[in-house]
């Protein structure tokens, strides 16, 4: 196996069981960001994590839309874009990478790497993934996608306003006719274990609450549950790119999706694993998701 396997798959603590997302910075995990210029990785309070993770001279395995590659910290600076309170930027430190930029494409994730780690000799996989949606798959999945939405909101999992009235004749009689279904994405990367893995990115939609969720799917059944992807970050799927990243190339990828352009409310990264028992949020951050009004 390689060191790069080696050094990704010591992440598989990532696909237990568990709906909520790692700290930020959790696991020497980093979203990485492009500003003007600069590559960076913003140094955003957190609980734990090492104080030194990016100090100058720290390494970083950093992989993007076409493959990863090694960086280090050339420097820290004070920079704003990373945080909000109060709808004002914050001011934090910023660790500015140093590397092979053409290798990576466009940086999504920053993994914090020992001195001597070295790459050599990859065998990861690394596929831009197209969306997939059309009326087969609607077929294949629409009325197994409207079923779980049901069941999802028959246990609560939509926040609905108290003065929705159809959100009150939803819980009266929850039915499925109630529920508009669109699949957003769809993208079929190798799962081991799958015989035709499908991810997708779902909107739900009773009366006027919708909740996005990250599905895995086999087929026509649908693997493990809803990972959900609040809309709090501003961005339309539409807006997000998504690549497929298998450290190992052995059917153990990592979904990554990440902002290109210039989004109104800033850029995003997210992460997901997926494995054969379903999809895990690891990743979820914005550059600066609430404070625009406030430049």
């Amino acid at each position: 196996m390689t060191r790069l396997a080696l050094v990704l798959l010591s992440l598989a603590a990532l696909a237990a069981p568990s709906a909520a997302q790692d700290e930020y910075g959790a696991r020497g995990l980093f979203p990485v960001y492009k500003s003007g210029n600069q590559w960076v990785v913003f140094d955003k309070p957190r609980k734990s994590g090492k104080p030194g993770d990016l100090m100058p001279g720290s390494k970083f395995l950093i992989v993007g839309s076409a493959g990863a590659d090694l960086f280090v910290v050339g420097r820290t600076s004070a920079t704003y874009g990373g945080v909000c309170r109060g709808k004002k930027p914050l001011k934090l430190r910023a660790a500015l990478l140093k590397g092979p930029r053409s290798t990576v494409g466009d940086p999504v994730m920053a993994i914090k790497v020992p001195d001597s780690f070295q790459l050599k000799g990859s065998n990861a996989r690394y596929d831009a993934l197209d969306n997939k949606v059309d009326e087969p798959l609607y077929a294949l999945l629409g009325s197994t996608l409207t079923a779980a939405a049901l069941d999802e909101g028959k246990a609560g999992a939509y926040r609905f306003r108290e003065d929705d009235a159809g959100s009150a004749a939803f819980l009266a009689a929850p039915t499925a006719d109630k529920i508009a279904m669109k699949i957003d994405f769809a993208a079929h990367p190798p799962v081991a274990g799958l015989k035709r893995p499908t991810a997708l990115v779902t909107d739900a939609q009773i009366s006027s609450s919708h909740r996005r969720c990250l599905r895995l799917a086999d087929g026509d059944r649908l693997i493990g549950k809803c990972v959900e992807m609040p809309h709090d970050l501003m961005s339309e799927t539409a807006q997000l790119r998504f690549v497929a990243y298998d450290p190992g190339g052995n059917g153990s990828p990592f979904l990554l999706a990440y902002t290109k352009g210039e989004p109104l409310w800033g850029h995003e990264r997210w992460g997901f694993v997926l494995r054969g028992g379903g999809a895990r949020l690891f990743l979820r951050d914005a550059m600066d998701p609430r404070c625009r009004e406030g430049f």
